[in-house]
Formats: structure tokens, C-alpha cells, sequence
């Protein structure tokens, strides 16, 4: 007679009957979430949603970062206003956990100097400004912020991205949140807030913001089935594309409808003067804008801002309180060229400029040599012209796909640096800063990598065959 074995409970040897250890398990379990009902009220029924949340992020870590960077435009809103802990620094937190985890399974790649030194130069710099600027509350939450959320955005491209499909994957991900936040701006957002006649979301200080986020979206639907990455229903992606530009064009913002006009026209340039024969493509998008322009009716505010814009723009800049800051920032630059005035310094001057709370100048340039001196804005400088020139070489020496995948990330990396030129301080552009590593990533690894590695998609030295 054959001898059966005994069962093995499921908390291991030492208990023969599986029934008993389900019942511990249960009990514990039960005990646990009493404590946490206790303990939390109501917010414990949420917690295997968040539970679930947060495995699908770690599961996914590019929709992780995506959310990261945007979660701060829809703090104001739902469930996300009621969390007891501050969204980024959660979305933060676990997006330094995936990025140490890779690092410690050798799953990532050094970001070069032209990167690296910038970032962490100024990171530095504002550290030590602190002794002097005379905004040193600010300043420290400033310098905080980009030492931490800020840097790690640039950074973690090089710990998320490992190859082709990741960078597609990026792309996508960019154009479909671009929509789902257009649906949400148009059914959730009202002309009758503090500034009547504009869409709003969230309240005016999040319009400039919203409005670079959808049209960063917009900027690939358009572009990426025009120019053949995607190739199925290219229509409806390139109609959906010019909706979502004129939801964002109903917020008003001028600065953004700036860079993204500025990014569009030095990215289809850039791909006509090396194939002519793409301009059939931009033609038929022209063609469609136009087709829609009369079906597209603009809040009052929002169309006279626009109309200006267009229709007098020098007078219109000299009208706007931003020239003043900028006046006032390229000042400071020039008495304080060597240290600057401080991280967060220029604050101590907005009232004074345009008797407003303007914290900082709305742009990244005068920003740095404002606050922290010439040498890093310079060094600033130089890594951004360094990027478009590699990003630019890598896509001509690209072919096919690749070529179009470098050419969108280049002009996503274009339209947020525009932008940073008319809005924001160096936190409220973490976007810049994200899309200034992704290039950097793709500039010198890029996108497919040698012949023995194309099939993978892994991402390679530059010069590597």
C-alpha cells in the first residue's frame, strides 16, 4: 500500500492542516484591517485601490514617470485633492524606488557630462546661495524641489528607457495622455472662472501649464502618423491632434501656443531640407487645419489674446508684465554675475517690477543667471544648443522609423524648451528638464543601436556598429 504524503500547511511544515493556516492568515488579515479602520477611517476601504495602483506603476514604470511629471496639473481635482499625502512626492518616491532597483540590477546607463553637469551644478549652486539670498524660505523649498522631484526627472530616462520600444512607448504614451487630458479640460473646465472668457482648469495659475501639456500631445498626433510612425487610421489620430490644439487654444495661454507653433516649424523644416519629398504630408495637414479653422469657435478672452498674438506681437509682448521681469532679471544678472542673488532671490523684487507676486522671471535662462550666475546659465546654454546638434545628427544618421522617432523627440525636447522661455521657474518646468534627459539619453545611446542589436532594440554607445 502506497504511503500519502501529509499536507503541508500553508504557513509551512509545522502545521498539517492547510484549513488552519488559511484561518490565521484570515484572522491576521482581519486584525490588520481593523487596526487600519481604526486607525484610518473611511481612507481604509481605499487602500487595496492604492494598493493596485501603486503595482500597476511599478509593474509599467513609463506610465509612472509620465504620471509624475503631470500629476500636479490635476492636484485640484477629485480624489487627488483628498489624498492625505502630496501626490508628486508619492509618485516620486516610488519612481527613486523602480530607478534604485535597476541600478542595483545593472539595468541602466551613465548620462553623459553635458547632462550631468548642469544639473548638478546648479543644484549646488542654490544650495549655497542660501547664505545669501534674501529669500531664503522660498529659496530652500526651491532648491529642495530641484535637487530631489526635479532632478529626478532628468535622470531617471536613463534607468526607464532600454530601448526602441520604450522610447515608442514614450511617444504614445505622451499623445494618449495628451487626449484623455483634453476630454478632461473640456468636460471639467469653465469659462466663468477668475478669468472670464478663458477655459480653465484647476483655476487660472494652471492654465499656461495645461495648456503645454495638451499641446505636447497634439505635437505628436499630428506629426508621428504624418510622417508614417504610425500607420493606421492617420486621419482620425491627425483630426484628433487639431481638436486637441483647439482645446488648448481655448485656455488662451499664449506662451505655449508660441512654442508649440515655434517646435512645429523647426521640426518640419528640419525633416523637408532632408526629404523634400515629406512636404506632400505637412501640405495635407495644412490643408486640414484650414478645413477646420471655421468649425472652431474660441472662448471671447481667449480668441482676443490669440488674435493679438498674432496680429501684433512686439506690442503685445511690450503690453505683457513679463517684459518688465525680464528687464528686471537680465539686471540682477549683470550686478551679481559671478554668484547671483540667490536661489529664489528674485522674488524679493516681483512687487517691486509689477506689483504682483511673480517669483520668478518666466524664464530658465535668465532664471539661472539671475539667481545663481553667468558661468551656469552659460553652461546651461551650451548642453541645450549641444543636445538639438547631437539629436539632429543621430536622426540623419538614422533611417526609417528611428529617424521619425528622433525627429518627435527632438521637437517635444523644442517645445518645452520654448516654453520655459515664457513661463515658470525650474520646477514648474520639470517637463524641460525630463524631455532635456530623454534627449540626451537618445542623443548619445541612440534609439536602436548596432546591427547585432537592432532586432532587440537596445539602446547603444554612440559610434557603436
Amino acid at each position: 500500500m502506497t504511503a500519502r504524503a501529509q499536507p503541508v500547511g500553508v504557513l509551512g511544515g509545522d502545521l498539517a492542516y492547510p484549513r488552519l493556516g488559511m484561518a490565521l492568515l484570515g484572522g491576521a488579515a482581519a486584525v490588520l484591517a481593523g487596526l487600519a479602520a481604526a486607525g484610518l477611517g473611511p481612507l481604509a476601504l481605499g487602500i487595496p485601490v492604492a494598493g493596485a495602483i501603486v503595482y500597476l506603476l511599478v509593474r509599467y514604470p513609463l506610465v509612472l514617470y509620465i504620471a509624475f511629471l503631470y500629476i500636479g496639473l490635476f492636484k485640484g481635482q477629485g480624489i487627488i485633492e483628498r489624498l492625505p499625502v502630496d501626490a508628486t512626492l508619492v509618485l516620486g518616491l516610488l519612481l527613486g524606488g523602480v530607478c534604485l532597483q535597476r541600478l542595483l540590477a545593472g539595468r541602466f546607463r551613465l548620462p553623459p557630462m553635458m547632462l550631468a553637469l548642469p544639473v548638478v551644478l546648479i543644484a549646488t549652486l542654490m544650495a549655497i546661495s542660501l547664505v545669501w539670498t534674501p529669500e531664503y524660505v522660498y529659496g530652500s523649498e526651491k532648491t529642495l524641489k530641484f535637487a530631489t522631484l526635479t532632478a529626478l526627472g532628468a535622470f531617471a530616462p536613463f534607468f526607464l528607457i532600454e530601448g526602441r520600444k520604450d522610447v515608442r512607448r514614450l511617444l504614445v504614451l505622451l499623445g494618449v495622455v495628451g487626449v484623455i487630458g483634453a476630454i478632461i479640460v473640456f468636460t471639467l473646465g469653465t469659462t466663468a472662472g477668475q478669468d472670464q472668457g478663458r477655459l480653465e482648469f484647476s483655476g487660472a495659475a494652471n492654465t499656461i501649464f495645461t495648456s503645454r501639456f495638451l499641446l505636447t500631445g497634439a505635437f505628436i498626433l499630428l506629426l508621428a502618423p504624418l510622417f508614417g510612425l504610425w500607420k493606421r487610421w492617420r486621419g482620425g489620430i491627425v483630426l484628433t491632434g487639431l481638436v486637441v490644439v483647439a482645446i488648448a487654444a481655448s485656455i488662451g495661454s499664449r506662451g505655449p501656443v508660441v512654442a508649440f507653433a515655434l517646435a512645429l516649424v523647426c521640426t518640419i523644416a528640419a525633416v523637408v531640407l532632408r526629404e523634400p519629398r515629406r512636404i506632400v504630408p505637412v501640405l495635407v495637414l495644412v490643408m486640414a487645419g484650414i478645413a477646420v479653422l471655421p468649425f472652431i469657435s474660441l472662448p471671447e478672452t481667449s480668441s482676443e489674446r490669440l488674435g493679438n498674438l498674432i496680429h501684433n506681437p512686439s506690442g503685445t509682448f511690450e503690453q505683457d508684465l513679463r517684459s518688465r521681469l525680464y528687464e528686471k532679471g537680465i539686471e540682477l544678472a549683470e550686478e551679481h554675475p559671478v554668484r547671483g542673488i540667490g536661489a529664489g532671490g528674485f522674488f524679493n523684487y516681483s512687487y517691486v517690477v509689477t506689483n504682483r507676486e511673480e517669483r520668478y522671471p518666466h524664464n530658465v535662462f535668465i532664471e539661472t543667471a539671475a539667481e545663481l550666475g553667468i558661468v551656469p546659465a552659460l553652461l546651461l546654454a551650451a548642453s541645450v544648443l549641444a543636445l538639438i546638434v547631437a539629436l539632429y545628427r543621430r536622426a540623419w544618421a538614422a533611417w526609417g522609423e528611428d529617424r521619425t522617432t528622433i525627429y518627435l523627440l527632438a521637437g517635444v525636447f523644442l517645445l518645452n524648451l520654448f516654453a520655459t522661455q515664457f513661463s515658470g521657474d525650474f520646477n514648474d518646468n520639470k517637463t524641460f528638464w525630463a524631455m532635456l534627459g530623454v534627449g540626451w539619453l537618445v542623443a548619445r545611446y541612440g534609439v536602436g543601436g548596432g546591427a547585432s542589436e537592432r532586432s532587440e532594440g537596445v539602446l547603444s554607445p554612440a559610434g557603436v556598429k
